[in-house]
């Protein structure tokens, strides 16, 4: 990573709001780029999430509880139940380092089990921290991958927000700066 790279670890135990903050920080910042996953239901039950880029509104699905998978599905890998579309995957590999050629700041939602293992999202995080990006950077990664997630990918030099400690209102105003 550069030295003038600001790296935000936006962290949290499941559901605790991550994406939420994500999704209100590239509100308040229409330039941002990178990629959000949605969480998708069907008749009031989650049955995966959908990967969201941010520069386009461009959605598509990434990751389906196994049976639940729409037509002509091509798993790339599996987490849990979850059976992780290699198209998405394909997708958010071309869509992470085109955001970083990008002068405003990045957002990648979300590392976990999956990317410590070299799947989902792991080569487009390590695309971005090659990069010689000096815009803001915003990861999330979840709370008991966090240490395991640094060592990985040789993040160090980063600030955090925990929204899971306290509301997403509770938030450093100058994280949305």
């Amino acid at each position: 990573m550069t030295s003038h790279r600001q790296l935000t670890i936006v962290t949290g135990p499941i559901d605790s709001g991550k994406t939420g903050w994500c999704r209100k920080l590239a509100a308040a910042n229409p330039g941002y780029r990178g990629i959000l996953l949605l969480k998708v239901y069907l008749h009031g039950e989650r049955i995966g999430y959908d990967s969201l880029r941010l520069s386009t509104g461009e959605r598509i699905p990434f990751a389906r509880i196994v049976g639940r998978e729409p037509t002509g599905w091509h798993a790339g890998d599996r987490v849990g139940p979850f059976s992780i579309s290699a198209a998405a995957v394909k997708a958010a590999d071309a869509w992470l380092p085109e955001a970083a050629a990008q002068t405003a700041g990045v957002i990648i939602d979300e590392i976990g089990p999956l990317e410590l293992g070299g799947g989902g999202l792991a080569t487009g995080l390590r695309a971005l921290l090659s990069s010689s990006l000096r815009q803001k950077l915003y990861v999330v990664i979840r709370r008991d991958c966090v240490a395991a997630a640094c060592e990985n990918f040789g993040i160090a030099g980063y600030t955090m927000v925990d929204v899971g400690a306290a509301s997403e209102e509770a938030a450093p105003r100058n994280a949305f700066h």
